[in-house]
């Protein structure tokens, strides 16, 4: 949509119009990343103002009774337990009554790694190996991302180990602050105080690339039990990672299904309806890096 279309669209009461036409539909977010306290505050003052905020335990609760929610409901989901979460955006969903659901990787609030696809750019980022711009280096890590994507876990883990010498880094084995996650004493802060978590695997590996049941199972249920003993209570929720249809396959679906789990999202754009699979939920993509009239359209449904 281009800037003289747009204007005409916000000014002729467009986004007004898709609210009330998508009225009966449950709209989740998905949120990544939070760098600015300013930008999403202002999105939260947006949703407040047009949009009913509910929980995912709400939204489980619908969904199996078939639908019901409010007119404009909308909840808010946010993948991997990134430490800024906690520092700049749960202050201001607090502040505005916002319920957001956390999708924790276990393994990188533990220590254990930090999350491959941070490791990557920050390797290609540090490479003496090549004179190029930081464009042209993010540019090469995302290629190289999405081509480890499609290949086997086993092969992807292999070429991580080797990624080092071939670029001539080595990756510090602490996070660096930019890519840290929460804490999990931060973690069961902002549980007691009505933060949802639920789980995002233990390594957030594409499922559909591993090698069988028990790597499901150990990735899927394993992050499940482990945000259990750190929390003291049931999780009930999970999240795909990379969550496009070829991410995850209905093995995958029926091993978080056999661990208990009563709602899973994926990356799929789309609104939700009452008959919606409680197991293959779509979402909207945002970030608090949109400007004003983007973000509200995306809320409204209008960019799926």
């Amino acid at each position: 949509m281009n800037r003289v279309l747009r204007a005409a669209f916000h000014a002729s009461g467009g986004l007004k119009a898709a609210r009330w036409i998508k009225r009966k539909r449950l709209r989740i977010l998905m949120y990544h990343r939070f760098r600015d306290r300013a930008a999403i505050e202002r999105q939260c003052a947006h949703l407040r103002a047009h949009y009913t905020p509910v929980s995912l335990m709400q939204t489980a609760e619908w969904l199996l009774a078939g639908g019901g929610w409010p007119d404009n409901a909308l909840a808010v989901t946010v993948d991997d337990g990134y430490r800024d979460f906690y520092r700049v955006a749960w202050p201001v969903f607090r502040e505005y009554g916002i319920p957001a659901t956390v999708y924790l990787v276990t393994d990188f609030l533990d220590g254990h790694s930090w999350l491959w696809v941070d490791r990557v750019r920050w390797m290609f980022l540090q490479s003496p190996c090549a004179s190029a711009t930081r464009e042209e280096r993010l540019r090469k890590a995302h290629e190289a991302i999405e081509t480890a994507k499609r290949i086997s876990n086993h092969d992807r883990l292999a070429w991580l180990e080797r990624l080092p010498g071939e670029l001539g880094v080595r990756a510090p084995v602490e996070v660096p602050t930019e890519y840290e996650p929460m804490r999990w004493d931060e973690v069961r802060e902002a549980a007691s105080a009505g933060v949802e978590f639920g789980a995002h695997t233990r390594s957030h590996p594409i499922l559909s690339m591993l090698s069988g049941e028990r790597e499901l199972e150990d990735e899927i249920a394993g992050s499940k039990r482990r945000i259990e003993e750190q929390l003291g209570r049931r999780v009930d929720h999970f999240c795909y990672p990379n969550g496009s249809l070829s991410d995850f396959n209905d093995t995958a679906v029926e091993t978080a299904r056999a661990a208990g789990f009563r709602t899973a999202v994926t990356t799929e754009p789309g609104l939700v309806s009452g008959s919606a699979d409680v197991l293959r939920l779509r979402r909207i993509g945002v970030s608090p890096d949109y400007d004003g009239d983007y973000f509200a359209e995306c809320a409204a449904g209008i960019h799926l």
